[in-house]
């Protein structure tokens, strides 16, 4: 099923009443070429759907912003995918807590969606409407220039990644259930 709510895209399976909710999120700009890493990889998550559990919802968050606000609430673990410079090679995809980036063991990888994501978590925390578990997926660009498509590194590194993904999202979900 797919519904559309003020530029936000949800691709849903319903889930069963006694399962955690899950809600993948994708952050970019699909105009600045590496910075639409997020929107990538959550559509090929989705294709990969059949290897996850089924209680998952694919959101579109454009380039994050209020939109993003109260979907948090409809989830127990949300996963944010986002091009983040974190001073790896380019196409390097890594996990990162809430709880990592606050304690500054990692410092938020640099996003155009970064602060922007930060601020809107804390808004749903101070509404009682943030999800007990929130990681980032963050993809080490290398170019976020104006342009459509991947440097030729994410592109190489896209299978990999969602590889990655598959494996970090069912191991979390295993690990809280």
């Amino acid at each position: 099923m797919i519904l559309a709510f003020h530029a936000v895209l949800i691709i849903s399976m319903l889930p069963s009443s006694n399962m955690k909710k899950i809600g993948v999120i994708g952050l970019g700009n699909p105009l600045r070429r590496d910075d639409g890493i997020g929107l990538v990889l959550l559509e090929k998550l989705a294709e990969r759907k059949h290897e996850l559990p089924e209680n998952i919802q694919y959101i579109d968050g454009g380039t994050g912003g209020m939109n993003v606000l109260h979907l948090l609430a409809r989830f127990d673990i949300v996963f944010i995918i986002d091009a983040a410079r974190f001073n790896a090679a380019a196409g390097y995809g890594k996990l990162f807590t809430l709880q990592e980036i606050k304690n500054n063991r990692t410092s938020l990888p640099s996003s155009t969606h970064g602060s922007d994501i930060l601020e809107i978590i804390s808004l749903s925390k101070n509404l009682n409407e943030a999800p007990k578990h929130i990681l980032f997926f963050g993809v080490q660009p290398k170019d976020t220039s104006v342009g459509t498509e991947l440097s030729k590194e994410l592109q190489q590194n896209v299978g990999k990644l969602v590889t990655k993904l598959v494996r970090e999202v069912t191991n979390i979900y295993e690990e809280i259930l």
